[in-house]
């Protein structure tokens, strides 16, 4: 008995109701074996009468295969990955109160049209002629859609070491629509792409905000992961429509911030229906 054939019984154990198993959703997160005892850690994140199963359909799946080992079961309270996880400074975005990250599972969801009217709405409440309270970050690199949703957007300002993001609607708004033509697509990869999230955080002068809004891009790539890892989140909104292709990539997506010990605040069902005209 070796690690790697104890993870092959429990490859044989579906997660409900996917066909996945629990090993292939990254569920079992320690195996140890010392002489004739095997404990097994597990962690799915749910509730516990499936926690309840889950166990249960393990410790008689190694029983089985191991019938001369005393094998037990642990179901974890907390991820050990998640325990693990960076912690973002609190010094990041220190003038911003709140910190709303917009994601999605998939594209065409809508998300990042729920991101900058959500933007517009509090900006309805705290800006004002002279100071606008509210900002949001495009941090969708590759394909930049809040230039496009606010229309004509003034042209960035800087001092030499900081930026001013333009104001429209009473936002504050940066976007990599700002600084690349339309035309020339982005052709980075990772660590091009975290150094382009930590500079719209720190090279612009946000100045003092009641609430910031991070548009992110689509699935659980690089930025949704650097966003997650070095700003204090206060929460995050799942954008989705109604149907079950979304409904599964948009619980992915959730995991992620879950395991970032990010509060999900909530989830919007866009277009979920259709208003026909008179």
């Amino acid at each position: 008995m070796d690690k790697e054939s104890v993870l092959k019984v429990l490859s044989k154990i579906l997660y409900p109701p996917y066909q996945k198993d629990i090993v292939t959703f990254g569920m079992v997160k320690e195996v140890r074996i010392d002489g004739d005892t095997l404990a097994v850690g597990i962690y799915t994140g749910v509730k516990k009468d499936k926690d309840e199963l889950i166990e249960r359909l393990a410790r008689e799946a190694l029983e089985a295969a191991f019938p001369n080992v005393h094998a037990h079961v642990i179901m974890l309270e907390k991820d050990p990955a998640a325990a693990a996880a960076p912690t973002p400074s609190a010094e990041t975005l220190k003038d911003v109160k709140l910190k709303i990250a917009v994601a999605s599972g998939k594209v065409g969801v809508g998300k990042s049209t729920v991101a900058v009217n959500l933007a517009r709405a509090f900006a309805r409440i705290f800006s004002d002629s002279e100071n606008a309270r509210v900002g949001l970050m495009d941090c969708d690199v590759h394909g930049p859609s809040a230039t496009i949703l606010f229309g004509e957007v003034p042209q960035l300002l800087s001092d030499g070491e900081k930026i001013f993001p333009p104001v429209t609607d009473g936002v504050k708004t940066i976007s990599m629509g700002m600084l690349v033509d339309d035309s020339q697509p982005l052709i980075w990869r990772g660590p091009m792409i975290t150094s382009a999230i930590k500079q719209f955080t720190s090279d612009v002068a946000w100045g003092e905000l009641e609430i910031m809004i991070f548009d992110l891009p689509p699935g659980t790539g690089d930025a949704v992961i650097s966003v997650a890892q070095t700003i204090p989140l206060s929460g995050a909104i799942i954008v989705t429509t109604a149907n079950k292709l979304a409904e599964k990539t948009a619980n992915r997506g959730a995991m992620i911030f879950e395991k970032m010990n990010v509060k999900i605040l909530g989830v919007v069902e866009n277009m979920a229906y259709l208003q026909m005209p008179d």
